[in-house]
């Protein structure tokens, strides 16, 4: 029973704040995709924590990546990793003093 009492604080004060995800719920939509190169749209939930997002592309050669303070983008030029129809993507976003808040990768079948 003490440990109980003792936790119960801890689990109140644990789970009561609640934050936003910077770059929750990720969605993309692939607007065209010819002689292997491909336009994504990537679009994700906003955050007030985060003042400025970067999206960058990993498969790509060479890389490219675009900034925003919103929350979406359009990249042009994402090409799959070779013999295959997958991209990888990154996204990363800033808080108002240019901190790294969250990191995630994006996976794309540019084929769909």
């Amino acid at each position: 029973m003490r440990k109980l009492v003792f936790l119960l604080p801890l689990f109140v004060f644990g789970v009561g704040v609640a934050n936003a995800e910077p770059l929750g719920n990720i969605q993309t939509s692939v607007l065209d995709y010819a002689n292997n190169t491909a336009t994504v749209q990537i679009t994700w939930d906003l955050d007030e924590a985060a003042s400025l997002y970067k999206i960058g592309c990993v498969s790509c050669f060479p890389n490219i990546s675009e900034s925003t303070s919103s929350n979406s983008v359009s990249i042009s030029n994402v090409t799959p990793f070779p013999n295959g129809s997958m991209a990888m993507l990154y996204g990363l976003a800033y808080d108002i003093e240019n901190n790294l808040i969250a990191a995630k990768q994006i996976f794309v079948n540019l084929a769909q």
